[in-house]
């Protein structure tokens, strides 16, 4: 099976910004003013980070979409050790002229109000930055493949520790599969909007606009091949982004998507397309994994014991919700391993925290 292909023209993506104000197309509104005031001294100009590549990243400024770089440093020596990402796809930045090279430097980022993250992959107490400065994310899942519940629960965890909406969309729904697109709604939680899309007849994008937050930035998350690009150019009404082909024997796809991009729909309402992601590692609970798992956390309320770990404990509210059949088991055991995965990083934090505290330099990661 192949994707229509788009050609993903640099120029053709910049042309989407050639508006009549284009800041207040990529979301400038009172609050982003008042947020980057600060940072806007002198000869300062606001811009909203639209893409970085190699060596470089792409800015929409009130003249349009233009090459610039960063001269930030990074934000891992922050006291919270947060972030490794000084910056990222949806960040507004402050900017300078550089006169060197007649290039925009980016050179102060303002708050980060929502966001999604990941564990960097190479430092794994840091957050890799994906999208900043959104309101919603659309968890993308073909059903033409294997379903993957933890990978979707592991979406759902990010979506919510970043205080962003989580919409799960199911492409390829003109395959009709409807054991596929039961499959996919049992794994959903309630509460999370769930929505079948199909780009070939067009079916569920007029549900799926209705459930974008007005005025706000809207990412897009998935394995490669998943859809994410054609639903971007479904919803831009052009084919903008490019698809790429999708093997028949396992419905993979190959990456076409090689940056976060930032494309305008209207009103401010923006799409974050990314590039295929395999790996989503959890960095942090502050609430993320009880809001993804709503139903284990209220049957846990009614637990025996007040510290209950839902495993072997009797008057386990949850594991006798598993055994009349009212909660998967799996989603019990999903819950457990990905609750052991964020303590076992928080006693590797707390551990660094003591080397700090001792005066011992801690290793990188």
């Amino acid at each position: 099976m192949t994707n229509v292909d788009a050609v993903g023209d640099g120029e053709a993506v910049a042309d989407l910004w050639d508006l009549e104000d284009p800041l207040a197309a990529a979301g400038w509104n009172d609050r982003v003013a008042a947020d980057l005031a600060p940072y806007l001294t002198g000869d300062r100009r606001p811009a909203r980070v639209a893409r970085i590549e190699y060596g470089g990243c792409h800015l929409v400024t009130a003249e349009g979409r233009t090459p610039g770089v960063g001269r930030l440093g990074r934000t891992s020596a922050l006291d919270d050790d947060r972030s490794d990402t000084p910056l990222a796809v949806g960040d507004w930045v402050a900017t300078e002229r550089d006169k060197s090279d007649d290039r925009l430097l980016a050179v102060a980022v303002g708050p980060r109000h929502r966001l999604v993250g990941r564990r960097d992959p190479s430092r794994e107490l840091l957050e890799q930055v994906l999208a900043s400065n959104v309101e919603a994310v659309l968890v993308v899942h073909a059903l033409d493949r294997p379903l993957r519940p933890s990978r979707i629960e592991r979406s759902l965890v990010i979506a919510h520790e970043g205080d962003v909406l989580p919409i799960v969309v199911a492409t390829k729904a003109d395959l009709d599969l409807p054991r596929e697109w039961q499959a996919l709604q049992d794994e959903i939680p309630p509460g999370t909007p769930v929505v079948a899309v199909s780009k070939r007849d067009g079916r569920g994008f007029d549900e799926l606009e209705a459930l974008l937050p007005r005025g706000g930035t809207t990412a897009l998350i998935g394995e490669s091949g998943a859809g994410k690009s054609s639903i971007v150019n479904a919803l831009l009404g052009r084919e903008l982004l490019a698809t790429g082909a999708v093997r028949g024997t396992d419905a993979k796809g190959r990456h076409t998507t090689t940056a976060r991009e930032l494309v305008p729909l209207t009103g401010g309402t923006c799409l974050l397309d990314t590039p295929g992601t395999r790996e989503l590692g959890l960095v942090r609970d502050t609430g993320g994994l009880d809001a993804a798992f709503v139903d284990v956390v209220e049957l846990g309320l009614h637990c025996r014991f007040t510290d209950c770990r839902h495993d072997r404990e009797a008057g386990c509210a949850v594991l006798g919700a598993v055994a009349d059949g009212t909660l998967p088991e799996a989603r019990r055991v999903s819950y457990l391993e990905l609750r052991a995965e964020i303590e076992e990083l928080d006693e590797k934090r707390e551990k660094r925290e003591q080397r700090l505290g001792e005066g011992r330099r801690p290793r990188q990661g």
